[in-house]
């Protein structure tokens, strides 16, 4: 047999609540916790072990089944239904053999169970284990949020000088007919790269708020006509600069849906510059608004090349880049249709893609009519 490298130790002690109704278990767990050198903290029942968790902030919990009153299931779910307990590691250990308790300890959120009498070595190595995996994953989360506030950080600071090329580049423009022909094209290079670099960072920031947005949405009764024209306002410069007309065909005047203001904006923006991006000069992009059932659908329609049946399960999946590619040499950062699924999904909607009636490509967003 292979020889296999042991765990290593948890970087210093853990404090471990162990819950039981008989004091001679916890008289026999305890010392083996202290000598791996943790710090131990007892409880005879369920609502003993609640009532000290107000204050403690033990690392992992080894928690006995079948004791009066409240059950260690119940104690388990009601820990982890509190989201400052949610990763806490449980651990049960119980005299019950039956695989229907081992199913649900695990059902109810529990990492491992310890059936008695147990092997001192054994429980040992399984809380020693998922005291490392715990560190491991609060190590990979902190990691992922200096991660994402450094991106935000550089992707903010980014913005001011961006703009100073931009405004320093249209400056130039103005003067070109003092501009050789090669020092023109250098300013139009620089533009337009400006220009690219400035709408990524701004994806990035407007993908790093996502969840941000998700978490605070205030639904309300929102007139999907409405919102559409002011997506299209917004757009109107990059449609004029393409000689694109976005049109609008809706039956009623007004059509309620619930929903967010800053979340059904940024949807429709993005659907609406999307088509915009992908439809060929001089073309038409169609907005048709309508109720179906209990759900207002915002269908968008251009006539660009479509997706390929093959690249439409990957459409909004983040930073997914497919074989269309936008008509007007515009940036496309492969996170917009990825913005618009999570926030149509908060709202209580569906997005999905179907071939346009003029073979390019039909986006249909369904939200819930405000009643």
């Amino acid at each position: 047999m292979p020889d296999f490298d042991p765990l290593p130790p948890p970087s210093g002690p853990a404090l471990i609540l162990v819950v039981d109704d008989e004091p001679k278990n916890i008289q026999v767990v305890g010392p083996m916790l202290l000598k791996q050198g943790h710090e131990v903290i007892a409880a005879g029942s369920g609502e003993e072990a609640l009532a000290k968790m107000r204050t403690a902030k033990p690392d992992l919990l080894l928690l006995d089944v079948m004791m009066p009153g409240m059950t260690g299931f119940e104690v388990c779910r009601r820990l982890l239904a509190q989201p400052e307990w949610h990763a806490l590691p449980v651990i049960f250990l119980s005299a019950v053999t039956d695989k229907s308790f081992v199913t649900e300890a695990l059902a109810v959120g529990a990492v491992d169970y310890v059936t008695k009498p147990f092997h001192g070595p054994e429980l040992m190595s399984r809380v020693q284990l998922h005291l490392n995996l715990r560190q491991m994953r609060l190590r990979l989360a902190a990691a992922v949020e200096e991660r994402n506030h450094l991106l935000e950080i550089v992707a903010h600071d980014l913005k001011n000088p961006l703009g100073g090329v931009i405004f320093a580049a249209s400056m130039l423009e103005e003067g070109a007919g003092q501009l050789s022909l090669q020092q023109a094209r250098l300013v139009d290079s620089i533009s337009q790269s400006a220009a690219r670099a400035l709408e990524i960072t701004a994806s990035l920031l407007q993908t790093q708020r996502l969840d941000e947005a998700k978490s605070s949405l205030e639904m309300t009764p929102l007139c999907l006509r409405d919102y559409s024209e002011q997506a299209i306002e917004a757009l109107s410069q990059h449609a004029a600069n393409k000689e694109t007309t976005v049109d609008i065909e809706c039956d009623a005047e007004t059509l309620p849906v619930r929903a967010d203001r800053r979340s059904l904006l940024c949807t429709l923006e993005n659907l609406v510059s999307n088509a915009i991006k992908f439809s060929p000069p001089g073309s038409q992009v169609v907005i048709r608004l309508s109720s179906e059932g209990c759900d207002g659908v915002f269908r968008i329609e251009d006539r660009g090349p479509g997706v390929k049946e093959d690249e439409r399960p990957r459409l909004f999946r983040k930073f997914s880049r497919l074989s269309a590619r936008p008509t007007g040499n515009e940036l496309s950062t492969g996170l917009g249709l990825h913005i618009v699924h999570e926030l149509v999904k908060a709202m209580g909607g569906d997005v999905g893609y179907e071939d346009g009636a003029e073979g390019g490509a039909c986006f249909v967003v369904t939200l819930p009519l405000a009643r």
